[in-house]
């Protein structure tokens, strides 16, 4: 009997050290696929879509990560990458709208059950296709390779914010082997609506790695994305030299610009202050990415 129990007893043990290895693992990146900067690029760029203000340019240009539900509802299209796109065309901005989750076969059902949920694609993982798709920009003919800026919302901005806190001499993005060559050339500014920053986010204990003027807005009823350890990397920003706008909404959930939510979800759709959010959107296009509106 008594061996038995002992028997026991190790097994438990080893089940628990096995289970902190794997979930030690999971968190580091241990087991993501990674590609290098072409093949992750080459992986992705078939489902980017490029919103351009007519003419020849050069235009600045801003980079849009969607929340963790992606760009697709099924065979149909989230309405609200393509409203932030056409603010940004209507000021004279080339929007890029990287899509993370199509390229890689997970469907809009799978995107809100795993996803959403944490279990699959973090955001130090999907900062990779933040890496990727900066020099990419860079590359565009009409883009101006000096101006250009990063956005993300909800689990786009946790992505966004994991990107810009991964020290190159020290760490790189989950899905990648190496970083691009200069992904930061030319990354002038960012933009971050209601960002997760919660665990296992990298941003609150380590801010950005070079600071770049960051503006965010948040809702004070979200139960979602809490924007205390968000406030948490904002401080290490301005420490660390950039500074950083944020407006808070009052009574605003999550998710408060999206038109197409379920009325299931905790989030709620607010058309005031979507307006706001996209009012605000414009003027950080046109006083942070286009200098003197040039």
């Amino acid at each position: 009997m008594r061996r038995l129990l002992v028997s026991l007893l190790l097994l438990v043990v080893v089940g628990v050290i096995g289970g902190f290895l794997y979930f030690w693992g999971s968190l580091t990146g241990l087991y993501n696929e990674k590609r290098t900067p072409a093949e992750l690029l080459a992986l992705l760029e078939p489902d980017i879509v490029v919103v351009k203000p007519d003419g020849e340019g050069p235009f600045p240009a801003i980079l849009l990560h969607s929340g963790c539900e992606g760009v697709w509802n099924g065979d149909k299209r989230r309405p609200l990458m393509g409203e932030y796109a056409d603010i940004a065309k209507s000021a004279g901005v080339v929007a890029i709208i990287v899509d993370s989750f199509k390229p890689r076969h997970i469907s809009s059902q799978e995107a809100v059950d795993d996803v959403c949920s944490g279990w699959l694609l973090r955001g130090a993982e999907r900062a990779g296709d933040v890496a990727v798709t900066i020099p990419y920009a860079r590359s565009l003919p009409y883009v101006d390779p000096t101006r250009i800026a990063v956005a993300g919302w909800s689990h786009g901005g946790w992505s966004v914010m994991d990107f810009l806190a991964m020290s190159p001499d020290r760490m790189v993005p989950y899905s990648l082997t190496e970083w691009p060559e200069d992904t930061f050339a030319g990354l002038t500014s960012v933009y971050l609506t209601y960002p997760y920053c919660g665990f296992p986010a990298l941003a609150p204990s380590r801010g950005e790695v070079e600071p770049r003027p960051t503006w965010a807005i948040h809702g004070t009823a979200d139960v979602t994305a809490n924007p205390v350890p968000c406030n948490e990397a904002y401080a290490l920003v301005v420490e660390q030299g950039a500074p950083v706008d944020i407006e808070v909404l009052d009574g605003a959930t999550h998710a408060f610009d999206r038109s197409d939510l379920s009325p299931e979800s905790t989030s709620k759709y607010n058309p005031e202050f979507a307006e706001i959010a996209f009012r605000r959107f414009r003027q950080f296009l046109e006083s942070v990415l286009i200098p003197s509106g040039g």
